[in-house]
């Protein structure tokens, strides 16, 4: 057996150390940097899990459910069993005691044998093996983990979807910020705790509280990238706000209750001081974005994460049509999409 991983971010390299425990064969294709998604997570801390993970947390995908169903208890067998130490938030975030997303990366590459510096833009399938680009190697086996276009201003090429005939769901940008119509320049860079809640068509879709930050063009900050994650499923987009209640009651003199910059604005522009209101224009692009809904179709694979036309070529992570909420959700789903094709893997060695 000889395996062919394309992808050395969160599932690749989880996979990779699960293959390792296996003592078979494989490559990891990689081209450039190698975890950047990992560095970046929380802020640099790597927001690595979350105590609460359920499949309402991924829009009740059922590809989802069944690998969370299947795999959640393994995740954090496997976080002991590679040493990585966590800690938890008051929201059930959980992060590497150290808080250095670094410290999970090295984790991850630390025992990788084999990894190679190339863009894999084309798998070919020749009778009972495959051949990646010109690759001199033979594979009985392709995992894909690309993952996605998101937060990337020169996204890797995707290009081999097409030597397998895969058509991607567009990617889309979930977990970002929105645009607005209002002009709010003013207030760029101011933070403040509030509700904000997603409306459209005047019905509400989701509300959440935390910090929001007011940017030259429109508002951010993990509360509101949630609701973006929702806006993403709405079927149409037109008369949708986003409305953000400050206080929970009135007082007599706000100069000591609302950020200066803020209530200048708000007195400038006759607001009301309890809750804003805004116009979504759209989302920021898939460059500033966390998370992308849209990629392979899961229609198109097994439970087992097999092409439902291959039952040898894997697709795992990002680049699957599953996006979560912000809080650890789309890095569990990464490693335990790997957890599932290593269980596959592992299955088809004890029953040959």
């Amino acid at each position: 057996m000889n395996i062919a991983i394309i992808g050395a971010g969160a599932s690749g390299l989880f996979l990779a150390n699960l293959l390792e425990k296996l003592n078979i064969n494989y490559t990891l294709f990689n081209k450039g940097k190698v975890g950047s998604k990992i560095l970046a997570s929380g802020n640099g801390r790597c927001n690595i899990s979350n105590t609460h993970i359920s499949g309402d947390k991924y829009h009740n995908n059922k590809l989802a459910i069944s690998i969370i169903n299947n795999n959640k208890n393994d995740l954090f067998k496997f976080f002991d069993e590679f040493k990585i130490y966590l800690k938890e938030d008051s929201e059930g975030r959980l992060y590497p005691i150290s808080e250095s997303s670094e410290s999970i990366l090295n984790i991850l590459t630390k025992n990788i044998k084999n990894i190679v510096d190339l863009e894999i833009t084309k798998i070919i399938k020749m009778n009972d093996y495959y051949k990646v680009n010109d690759y001199d190697d033979k594979f009985s086996h392709v995992v894909i983990s690309t993952g996605s276009p998101s937060g990337m201003k020169n996204p890797k090429s995707l290009d081999l979807f097409k030597s397998l005939n895969i058509n991607l769901n567009e990617f889309k940008p979930s977990l970002v910020g929105f645009k607005i119509k209002e002009k709010i320049k003013e207030i760029s860079g101011v933070r403040c705790k509030a509700k904000v809640s997603l409306i459209n068509d005047n019905k509400l879709i989701h509300e959440e509280s935390g910090e929001i930050i007011f940017k030259d063009d429109g508002i951010s900050g993990i509360c509101v990238m949630n609701l973006s994650s929702y806006y993403n499923y709405l079927d149409n987009k037109n008369n949708t706000k986003i409305i953000i209640k400050l206080l929970d009651k009135e007082y007599d003199n706000y100069e000591s209750v609302i950020n200066p910059k803020l209530l200048k604005f708000i007195n400038k522009n006759k607001l009301n001081y309890q809750k804003l209101e805004f116009n979504i224009l759209n989302t920021y692009s898939l460059e500033f974005s966390q998370v992308s809904k849209g990629g392979v179709d899961i229609k198109l694979v097994n439970e087992n994460l097999t092409l439902k036309n291959d039952n040898h070529i894997f697709i795992t992570g990002e680049v699957l049509d599953v996006d979560g909420l912000c809080g650890g959700y789309n890095l569990s789903f990464a490693f335990m999409s790997a957890i599932e094709v290593y269980k596959e893997i592992k299955n088809e060695i004890s029953n040959r």
